[in-house]
């Protein structure tokens, strides 16, 4: 029969630590294990909830890229749950330490919210989402995205074997990681005002269009979904 662990203080009550006693690594930012990603997902929604939400007048319709960014990053949030959020190795809190399922039920909650508003403007489906170009116009952008995806998964993998020790990536290592993400998050919201807010307001040939600039930052927060995979 296995013999009980003796605490070291008679005194003071037995604290177990969680999941069979395997110490949580260090997460991005220090923040609890998908904190980042669901920073970056609530934003990216943000960004097409408000696209969705503008005036119909105002003729705007969602970025292809973000509409493939979209399922990319809530393909990878929902699956990451027991494996990359709230698992063995990365601890019991929830994301931002918020109470768990918080960010899959805001996500939910405002898609319905934003939907049915849609819907109740247009009378409908067919306009409740509105993008940008046809699909077939830029193949090539499902390849950019799940590409770069990829390549962070195969990074990560990499990175892993290179730099981590007995307490995972260098703590470094993943801040860099999570602020370049963020950033490139940011900047994706100022191309966004820029394209939506302020070029509508100024005369055609004074307009600023910066596709190439857009799929790189969508490719980097993709590149970034893979890396935390």
């Amino acid at each position: 029969m296995a013999t009980p662990p003796i605490s070291a203080n008679p005194g003071a009550p037995l604290v177990v630590p969680p999941f069979g006693g395997i110490r949580p690594q260090r997460q991005p930012l220090g923040l609890p294990a998908g904190s980042v990603r669901a920073l970056l997902t609530l934003m990216i929604m943000g960004i097409i909830w408000a696209l969705m939400l503008m005036p119909e007048e105002n003729h705007v319709k969602i970025p292809l890229y973000l509409f493939y960014l979209m399922f990319l990053i809530l393909g990878h949030y929902f699956a990451a749950h027991g494996h990359s959020i709230r698992g063995p190795r990365t601890g019991p809190a929830s994301p931002l330490h918020l109470p768990a399922g918080s960010i899959r039920f805001i996500i939910f909650l405002g898609f319905a919210a934003v939907l049915g508003y849609r819907y109740y403007l247009t009378r409908d489906f067919e306009r409740v989402i509105s993008l940008e170009e046809p699909i077939l116009e830029r193949p090539y952008l499902p390849f950019i995205l799940v590409g770069a995806f990829f390549l962070g998964l195969f990074m990560s993998r990499v990175v892993g074997r290179m730099l981590s020790g007995p307490d995972g990536v260098p703590a470094w290592f993943q801040d860099f990681q999570a602020w370049i993400a963020l950033l490139a998050t940011l900047g994706l919201v100022v191309v966004i005002l820029i394209l939506f807010v302020i070029n509508p307001s100024v005369a055609k040939e004074q307009r600023i269009d910066w596709p190439t600039l857009e799929n790189v930052l969508a490719a980097i927060i993709s590149f970034y979904f893979g890396m935390r995979s």
